[in-house]
């Protein structure tokens, strides 16, 4: 079993270390290195079987040799246009001053150390170094426990058996026999799909207990009998078919009829009978499934990778196979790869899988808090309050990390936060609410990390309701007859419409500025009268005509808090 493995200049890595359990889930975002730890077991067991099989054929006197040079076209466990996409930022030589004692243009080589434990208790290590040639050449050599060139192999290195299986690609119409060769470099390539009949007809051909547990599986799984594959030097094509029980019709439909999932646990089924491992690498095994799916495959993996005593490596996106997984076997690879070690942090990166975006993952990476509001009006009219107070809070709103919950269920906020800490443990976030918005006590939603404030009035809006400042943006920056008309039609609608104390003291808290939502009853009908027609996210034009003693006290209050939370000491002593 593997235990440990140490990568340096491997694509993604420049340098990581991981532990490994005797069954491993890696989990987290797109391109955030699960793939690359995948094949850098892959590459490690690929030359190392290189390595072996040379030292076989090889003259007495070769057998000697500490490393051998491996050619693109023969490194089948990933697809290169050229060798140097091994290599981290394609680097394959160090620059000027980039690492002390090291010349500049010395060969930067790529490392990958593994290091396991027998089921007697003997550990084991063994690495390799990878020296780029040319764009179709590398030369690798071995390592020892000591970093000392090795010529020995240790015994359970030797028997390792890494079989890699990259994410399903699509099966073809027809399929011809492949030669082990040739159906690795396809797998290689990153298209197992065009293996598959093949794969098939292997563990038919070899073992029929194993096809009979194959067929089992599949009849579980999906309700439907693979009938015996069919092959033979006469018709060069591996034909392979199934039967669904109880159709209207009793004709057998051709393995490629099935759905993208159906091909998928085929691939592999047929990956885990036909090519016996002791270490199985499996990418987004939950990739073309529906989510009961997802479960029944993972359980069949693992009861199978049980029965062979073979150690299993997973990357998924999946949050049934997180949910079904203890967390001291799962690796996160938000932020830094990092082993989990209790539910809540599995939790949390379950809630990123399902909640966090790209965007949402650079954000809080760069060491952004986080501020949720209601909606993009909200955001703009809040930045213009912002912008006239001169406030401290625009250092925050010109560079922003905000989500708007659009009026959902106010827990959504507690949840994404909760998602983020799964990156980031100490982020903080502000949850900025409409004061109609009181159906739930803050105790309910709150954490220790989310700051809740809610408006006095009903929302942002109100605050624009002040009589200056809405005849000045209806007037606009021209006095004439058309701009004075216009003004006169706003002082009778909001004479009708407000409270006397509401145009007396707009800055004060009347009943009526409070209560109504002034961006469905008020201020439409009053641009409707004048004749302006805007949509409420452009009502931040209102705000952009007022001045500092214009803007209410609580918005600077409010903003005074916000800047607390979300704008760390050190980044304003900065500004």
């Amino acid at each position: 079993m593997i235990t440990e493995v140490k990568i340096e200049y491997f694509k993604k890595f420049a340098a990581q270390e991981f532990k490994l359990g005797d069954h491993v889930v890696l989990a987290g975002p797109n391109n955030s290195g699960k793939s690359t730890l995948l094949q850098a077991l892959a590459v490690w067991g690929l030359c190392l079987q290189r390595w072996i099989n040379e030292r076989i054929s090889a003259q007495s006197k070769a057998k000697s040799r500490t490393g051998i040079p491996i050619s693109r076209k023969d490194f089948t466990s990933i697809p290169l246009r050229e060798m140097n996409l091994l290599w981290t930022d394609r680097d394959t030589a160090y620059g000027k001053e980039e690492k002390g004692g090291v010349e500049a243009g010395d060969h930067k080589l790529i490392g990958i150390t593994i290091s396991g434990k027998e089921r007697a208790g003997e550990e084991w290590c063994f690495g390799l170094k990878l020296r780029y040639q040319s764009r179709e050449q590398v030369y690798v050599n071995f390592m020892d426990i000591s970093g000392n060139a090795a010529i020995e192999i240790p015994s359970s290195a030797k028997g390792l058996q890494i079989v890699h299986i990259p994410p399903f690609s699509g099966i073809g119409a027809e399929e011809t026999r492949y030669d082990r060769g040739y159906q690795n470099l396809l797998v290689g390539q990153g298209k197992p799909g065009d293996i598959l009949r093949n794969l098939l007809w292997e563990v038919y051909q070899r073992n029929r207990d194993d096809w009979s547990s194959l067929a089992n599986e599949i009849k579980q799984l999906f309700n439907c009998e693979i009938v015996e594959p069919k092959y033979t030097e006469t018709d060069p094509f591996i034909v392979i078919e199934y039967r669904v029980p109880g159709t209207k019709t009793r004709r057998n439909l051709d393995l490629a009829s099935g759905g993208s999932g159906f091909h998928q646990v085929l691939t592999l089924l047929g990956f885990i009978y036909a090519r016996p491992a002791s270490v199985l690498l499996v990418d987004e095994p939950d990739a073309h499934e529906h989510v009961i799916l997802q479960r029944q495959v993972y359980d069949s993996l693992r009861k199978v990778a049980k029965d062979r005593d073979c150690q299993l490596i997973i990357s998924t996106h999946s949050e049934v196979i997180l949910e079904d997984t203890s967390p001291d076997q799962i690796t996160s690879f938000y932020g830094r790869p990092h082993p989990l070690n209790i539910d809540s942090h599995r939790d949390q990166v379950r809630e990123a899988l399902k909640r966090l975006s790209s965007l949402d993952i650079l954000e809080v990476e760069s060491g952004k808090n986080i501020l949720y509001l209601e909606d993009e009006s909200d955001f703009k009219i809040l930045s213009e309050f912002a912008r006239i107070l001169e406030h401290r809070m625009t250092c925050f709103l010109d560079n922003p990390f905000v989500v708007f919950i659009h009026g959902h269920e106010v827990r959504e906020a507690k949840a994404h936060l909760f998602a983020l800490r799964a990156i980031r443990p100490d982020v903080r976030g502000v949850l900025l609410l409409d004061g109609d918005n009181r159906s739930l006590p803050d105790h309910e939603i709150g954490t220790d990390q989310l700051t809740i404030l809610r408006w006095k009035r009903y929302e942002i809006e109100n605050f624009l309701i002040h009589p200056n400042v809405l005849y000045r943006f209806i007037q606009g920056p021209y006095t004439d007859l058309f701009s004075v008309s216009k003004k006169k039609k706003a002082e009778e609608f909001l004479t009708q419409r407000l409270s006397p104390e509401s145009i007396r003291n707009p800055l004060g808290d009347d009943d009526y500025l409070v209560s109504i939502p002034a961006s469905k009853n008020l201020l439409p009908q009053l641009l409707e009268n004048v004749g302006i027609h805007i949509a409420k996210k452009d009502y931040f034009q209102i705000a952009a005509k007022m001045t500092k003693d214009e803007i209410h006290l609580e918005v600077s209050g409010k903003l005074d808090l916000m800047v607390e939370v979300l704008c760390p000491k050190t980044e304003m002593n900065n500004d």
